[in-house]
């Protein structure tokens, strides 16, 4: 499947660009509404003089270049999973969802954390985009200022709504859209340097250096205020099984990043001529006749990128889920042809709500800076610590070469990091309360569901040992084929050993059902099902499939059953559902997980529903089960 889209790709190569530009870049390329602003702002406002103003530019170039340009196009890109990217793309090529002790357990911990992070990016993304958009209104008609934030949350409900009909029809917009988008950058950069263009100077490294070294004090501010011109970098390898390594290249070199140089040595060039413009200094170098259009281009860009971001979040929360690392949620395939579009509602619906209210709580776009950024320079921490991994286990690279990449990248994530961490008493903590709260679901989540198999030990006994067994004497023994489904593919099904047990009830065939998750994101038709005799009357099926794929367990069962003539329209699914029961006094952090735990499983999705099962034809057994 990889190789078919790759072969697309390859076919049709300006076409694959173009709707790069409007996934992939979406949200890097709204950054010069805001960044260069407040860089401005942390360096001194109105007061800055000629040599901030380079140092400034110097900073958000080389930025530019070493964080997305080397450690992402060049290196991070090429570490994908069957052409998947993103943080828990690492987590699986490291294997690290299956076991980890020691110093693996310490590179879990890191990719739980990135993802949270993603997420909680993934609330404030929309708000910070947006908001900057819209406060043009601010220098093209002032008397509309106090709807800023009113026009703000609108839009912001209008993306979020828009989400349950799906990208894909909209989607064939997006790319042309940023296209414009970029080269209206492009050309208000250059309309900016030709007044001024000593500002090119600032390519020079020693600019920014010297910036730094004159404002020991400002450093983590000016630092941080720099990484907004990188924060959407981690898309670029979130969204590579999207168009793959090649694509996303292209679009960065010869599109994206040469536009957003332009247009920042563009704002650079008009407040060394125009001091003024240091309030706006994006929508200050736009000349007048183009303001309302601009205006209207830059909401349609935001929108564009805050739908990106919350694709991207769904896809991250669908992969956690089938790797045992959030509770089933409802999911719905908006696209009959491509099963990363994806829409979760419940998640949606939480983001939304708490996306508007950031808005209202923080106003403005300078405010909300100063919480926008902190989580994703913590992502990039971890995806280079996973990276590093990488290419020790894969790359096999030697270690002063190993040492060199690691030192050379945690120098500029950590750097970054460090100083977002000077954001938490102003608004920084609010993207960490975010993902501390989704990291508390995840380890909630992970360790009740191992729990639960431990707990079910006590219902259940291996499959070989029920089926040698045979049938008690006076069982009632069902005409219906019966497919049950298991966790573990050596343990009886849980619903089989009690109808069995309880009941003294078995079936003329009885198919045991395991679904497993793989460690990549696609598994081949040809790979997806192994089935197993056990005896005339029990039939093991395992069933695979990749992380990134729908889950149907009867479309894919089908053609097993008929082959060991079982017609799988009048067979009968019967699964287990657990009724957990937390403990009933909380004495400790345990305690408190478990009730989380509970919780979330009262909550998640039924097994009828997360595995496409035929509701008149499934019956559900619960049974308690106390942690």
């Amino acid at each position: 499947m990889a190789e078919r889209r790759s072969a697309g790709r390859r076919a049709i190569p300006f076409t694959a660009e173009l709707a790069a530009l409007g996934v992939v870049f979406g949200d890097i390329g709204t950054s010069p509404l805001y960044a260069f602003k407040q860089g401005l702002n942390a360096v001194g406002g109105p007061g800055v003089s000629d040599a901030d103003v380079l140092g400034l530019l110097s900073l958000i170039s080389w930025a530019i270049i070493l964080s997305v340009t080397l450690k992402y196009v060049m290196l991070v890109l090429r570490a994908d999973n069957d052409g998947e990217g993103g943080i828990l793309a690492l987590v699986t090529l490291l294997d690290l969802h299956r076991s980890a002790t020691g110093k693996r357990l310490f590179l879990l911990i890191a990719g739980l954390v990135g993802a949270a992070m993603l997420i909680g990016d993934g609330v404030l993304t929309p708000a910070i985009s947006v908001l900057s958009a819209m406060e043009g209104l601010e220098v093209i008609a002032p008397e509309l200022d106090h709807w800023i934030v009113a026009a703000t949350v609108l839009v912001i409900l209008l993306v979020f709504i828009s989400q349950r009909a799906g990208t894909e029809r909209i989607g064939a917009f997006y790319g042309p859209v940023m296209l414009v988008w970029f080269l209206s950058l492009a050309a208000l950069g250059i309309h900016g340097i030709v007044q001024a263009p000593q500002v090119l100077a600032a390519l020079d490294p020693r600019h920014g250096i010297l910036l730094l070294a004159d404002n020991p004090m400002l450093s983590g501010l000016i630092l941080g205020a720099t990484f907004l011109a990188v924060t959407g970098g981690e898309a670029l390898y979130a969204d590579l099984g999207h168009f793959g390594r090649p694509v996303i290249t292209r679009a960065w070199l010869f599109v994206a990043m040469p536009s957003l140089l332009l247009n920042y040595y563009g704002q650079g060039a008009n407040v060394l001529v125009h001091r003024e413009s240091v309030r706006n200094p994006f929508y200050d170098l736009t000349p007048e006749m183009f303001e309302v259009p601009l205006l209207i281009l830059a909401t349609l860009a935001t929108i564009i990128a805050s739908q990106a971001i919350i694709t991207g979040v769904f896809s991250l929360a669908k992969q956690a889920i089938e790797l045992g690392y959030l509770p089933p949620m409802r999911i719905r395939y908006t696209s009959e042809h491509n099963d990363q579009h994806i829409y979760v509602g419940r998640l949606n619906w939480i983001m939304m709500g708490a996306c508007a209210a950031i808005v209202v709580s923080f106003g403005s776009s300078d405010r909300l800076a100063s919480a926008y950024g902190i989580a994703v320079a913590m992502a990039m921490v971890s995806t280079t610590f996973l990276f590093v991994a990488y290419v020790r286990r894969r790359w096999h690279w030697p270690w002063p070469a190993l040492v060199g990449l690691a030192g050379g990248l945690g120098v500029i994530d950590l750097s970054f990091a460090t100083a977002n961490l000077t954001k938490l008493h102003d608004g920084g903590w609010l993207p960490v309360t975010i993902a501390a709260l989704v990291l508390v679901v995840m380890v909630s989540w992970r360790r009740g569901m191992e729990g639960v198999g431990l707990q079910q030990r006590r219902f259940t006994e291996p499959l070989d040992d029920f089926v040698a067994k045979g049938r008690p004497a006076g069982c009632a023994v069902s005409p219906r084929t019966a497919i049950f489904l298991s966790r573990g593919g050596a343990m009886t099904p849980v619903a089989l050993g009690r109808l069995s047990e309880l009941l003294n009830v078995q079936f003329t065939r009885a198919v045991i059902v395991s679904v497993w998750v793989a460690s990549r994101p696609r598994v081949p038709v040809d790979e997806r099902v192994r089935v197993l005799p056990l005896d005339s009357a029990h039939l093991r099926i395992d069933v695979r499939f990749g992380y990134m794929q729908q889950i149907d367990v009867p479309a894919v069962l089908g053609p097993a059953l008929y082959a060991q003539g079982v017609d799988p329209d009048d067979a009968v699914y019967v699964i287990g559902h657990e009724r957990v029961m937390p403990p009933d006094d909380i004495l400790g952090v345990r305690d408190v997980l478990a009730h989380i735990f509970a919780f979330l499983a009262r909550n998640a999705e039924r097994s009828v529903d997360r595995f496409g099962l035929p509701r008149p034809r499934t019956i559900e057994i619960g049974y308690p089960v106390r942690l």
